[in-house]
């Protein structure tokens, strides 16, 4: 990793950025963007059309100028807690520590929250997250079978990061 990682504002990018970023990230598999392009696309809407929110509660990982992941939360439970949304890094950029990183920055940010109690995602248990989450301090507390059609990808693993 010898390229300068920056954390930049989802304003500084395009429309399309994150929708560009969640299809990149999930090509490994086509069935991935069968089942979730219509939310990929909602998510970028809902985003570049509130760019305070997207600003606030989201980052997107960049090498030099180029944005190779993004991760976003919600805050709308706190103090109780802030849960992690959408979390990618681009296939070719995967395995190299930047995920880690983008994961690390997005919850030193979230910790900053005053009187905060708890982060908390969901993620699938055939995914490669449940390693990134565990690698910052999550820990899994509940795990439930995936009979949708996005079972190939396991069963959810709900994970908690207590303050």
């Amino acid at each position: 990793m010898s390229n300068m990682v920056y954390f930049r504002k989802f304003t500084e990018f395009p429309r399309g950025t994150m929708y560009d970023i969640l299809n990149d990230a999930y090509s490994y598999d086509p069935r991935n963007k069968i089942i979730w392009d219509e939310n990929w696309q909602e998510s970028d809407n809902f985003f570049y059309d509130n760019p305070d929110i997207a600003d606030k509660y989201g980052l997107v990982t960049c090498i030099e100028d180029f944005p190779i992941g993004f991760v976003t939360w919600d805050p709308r439970h706190r103090p109780e807690y802030v849960e992690i949304g959408h979390n990618g890094i681009r296939e070719k950029f995967k395995g190299k520590g930047y995920g880690h990183m983008q994961l690390a920055e997005a919850v030193r940010r979230i910790k900053e929250y005053d009187g905060l109690q708890r982060i908390i995602v969901c993620t699938n248990s055939n995914l490669i997250a449940p390693k990134n989450y565990e690698s910052v301090g999550f820990k899994l507390y509940n795990r439930k079978e995936n009979n949708t059609e996005s079972a190939y990808t396991g069963a959810y693993l709900y994970y908690s990061m207590k303050l």
